[in-house]
């Protein structure tokens, strides 16, 4: 095997989530003198930049999405249902795939969840209209599932970003060889001295319980919520007094946000790992979520944030929260949790596991 690398992306429209991990995967390998390619369905301009900048040789594939957005991804997923993608040759370098809408068998598959179950999961919150085209589409999401799992377990190593993630594979049959969890840049994400306290702080996407945060808020907890609005963003959410819906924020600014909130509410849908509870830890900000799935791994309950089993406990868990108050070393240990996660200890995770590929 070459000293080349060949990392399999979604699409890319920016540095963050996955191709964060690419990206910095990516970046440590050419410092150690790695050949290193980005293989990805498209590739917006201004971030291809980036990526050469930092090394990478970029190969697009040519397979923009007619519409953007999740729904975008979500096309190039179902696509693979019907046209499998078998004209990349990978020759004999390594290969590390990242992505859910490339089905390709590589050297290193990294399982972070499927999208059949997260579609399943967030079916019983879509509108009437949605639920409908999900049953409609629901031969091609059962295709498109059958062909991601099929690169995966004909991987030669399979390595999930969670516990969960890890679980789901072997339930359908394949074998995990390890677990790395995705990393945050704990030296950004950071406390600040003396922090505010006086709101709430919430991420809303498409996995957002938003009838628990109406709870929440009729309570009288002021909340500050972040995240790209959704199709199906309810009406009264930013109408609601208690609310203060920010939309898509920078990151200097959600780094204040999570510092400054009392704790950060994550009511989610699915969730296979989780990057909100992590940086708001990072910030020193601890977390209130489901005991279940990636956030039920990260945060630890009682000492840097409070798992609850459901919605009524975490709206109750929430006021309580909210008017006594908790033991201020919380803080503290939620900051000492997240640098479990951060960059420098996850990448050598992966050197370490890469290095060992190569020696065998």
């Amino acid at each position: 095997m070459r000293k080349c690398v060949l990392i399999i992306t979604d699409g890319v429209d920016g540095i963050a989530g996955p191709i964060r991990v690419a990206y910095l995967l990516g970046k440590h390998l050419v410092d150690v003198g790695f050949i290193v390619e980005l293989i990805a369905p498209y590739v917006e301009p201004q971030v291809e930049t980036e990526f050469v900048n930092a090394g990478f040789r970029v190969k697009e594939l040519g397979l923009k999405p007619p519409i953007g957005g999740g729904l975008g991804h979500l096309w190039l997923w179902m696509r693979n249902a019907l046209f499998k993608i078998h004209d990349i040759d990978l020759g004999d370098c390594m290969s590390i795939n990242l992505s859910f809408e490339l089905h390709i068998k590589s050297t290193i598959f990294y399982a972070q969840g499927y999208v059949r179950d997260l579609l399943s999961d967030l079916v019983r919150e879509f509108p009437r209209h949605y639920r409908v085209a999900y049953r409609l589409s629901l031969p091609i999401i059962k295709r498109a599932d059958a062909n991601y799992h099929e690169a995966l377990s004909s991987s030669t190593f399979v390595v999930a970003n969670s516990k969960y993630s890890a679980e789901m594979v072997m339930r359908r049959g394949a074998q995990v060889h390890g677990i790395i969890n995705p990393p945050i840049d704990t030296s950004f994400f950071k406390p600040v001295t003396n922090p505010s306290n006086d709101y709430v702080l919430t991420y809303v996407g498409k996995e957002t319980q938003f009838n628990v945060l109406r709870r929440i808020a009729d309570h009288g907890i002021k909340i500050v919520a972040f995240g790209s609005k959704v199709a199906w963003m309810p009406r009264w959410f930013t109408k609601h007094s208690n609310i203060d819906y920010r939309g898509r924020v920078s990151d200097d600014e959600l780094t204040k946000l999570y510092a400054n909130a009392r704790f950060t509410v994550f009511p989610f849908i699915h969730e296979p790992f989780g990057y909100v509870p992590v940086e708001s830890m990072a910030c020193g900000t601890p977390v209130l979520t489901y005991n279940k799935q990636g956030p039920g791994e990260t945060v630890i309950n009682n000492e840097t944030g409070w798992l609850v089993d459901t919605p009524e406990d975490l709206v109750n868990m929430a006021i309580k929260l909210w008017h006594d108050g908790y033991p201020e070393h919380m803080r503290v240990r939620a900051r000492e949790r997240a640098l479990m996660y951060d960059e420098s200890v996850v990448m050598m995770a992966w050197m370490d596991l890469i290095r060992r590929i190569i020696g065998q």
